[in-house]
This record gives structure tokens, C-alpha cells and sequence, in this order.
């Protein structure tokens, strides 16, 4: 993967892209002090939050990370962090360390990122 970080200058305000890889980094950084208990299949817990309130740009957040997971080029910023509250910042660990484990196969994170990118797409109609 690509660690690089790119500046993309638009009318007087560069901005950050991170790759993914770099923004996982950030997420384990501040998720180090965690403590909750990882759900027993992080990648449907994931799905169950996306489906909850698809409108939420956590939501959206969350479909643009199991998008790159599954390889599709997506750039991230620091700030987008923040978006996550403390379950969730524990759920993407999990989900991560699932990834790493490789415990579930390309058939499934394909078929969740699907079914996340159907559920944005259903929002308002």
C-alpha cells in the first residue's frame, strides 16, 4: 500500500490525503487506550452501524473504509479521526485486526462493502 501523504491544492487551502494504511495508523493511535470488548464479528457489527443511520457521516466514513479494504483507492484525512466515537474507534480496531487475521474471506468484505455502498445509496429514496 501506498504510506505516502499527498496535498491536493485547491483555491487556497491545500488538503491532507492520507492513504489508508495511514490513516489505520491514526486510528490505532488514538484508539491505543481503548478498553471495550470487540464484537464477535466485527465486520457485521460494522455493517449493523452503517444500516442504523446511513445519513451519518460516520456511516459514510464507515462505507469508505470497508471500500478500501476490498481495494478501491480512497483517501482519507487526520481530522475524519475524529468522527468516531469511542465504541466505534474499538470496532474499527477489531475490524482491523480481523483484516490482519485474515480470518474471513475477500467474499465477505466484497459483500459488506456492497451491501454498505446499497445503503448509501438508499438514503432519501
Amino acid at each position: 500500500m501506498n504510506n505516502s501523504i499527498s496535498l491536493t491544492e485547491s483555491p487556497g487551502n491545500p488538503i491532507e490525503g492520507l492513504s489508508f494504511a495511514m490513516f489505520q495508523n491514526e486510528l490505532r493511535h488514538v484508539a491505543r487506550f481503548i478498553t471495550t470488548a470487540a464484537p464477535a464479528n466485527p465486520l457485521d457489527a460494522v455493517l449493523t452501524a452503517i444500516r442504523h443511520n446511513p445519513a451519518l457521516s460516520q456511516a459514510r466514513l464507515l462505507t469508505r473504509i470497508l471500500a478500501a479494504y476490498i481495494g478501491r483507492q480512497e483517501s482519507f484525512r487526520s481530522a475524519e479521526v475524529a468522527a468516531f466515537d469511542r465504541e466505534h474507534l474499538a470496532l474499527l480496531v477489531a475490524l482491523m485486526d480481523t483484516y490482519d487475521a485474515g480470518t474471513l474471506p475477500a467474499t465477505e468484505w466484497q459483500r459488506a462493502a456492497d451491501e454498505a455502498e446499497a445503503a448509501q445509496r438508499d438514503i432519501g429514496g
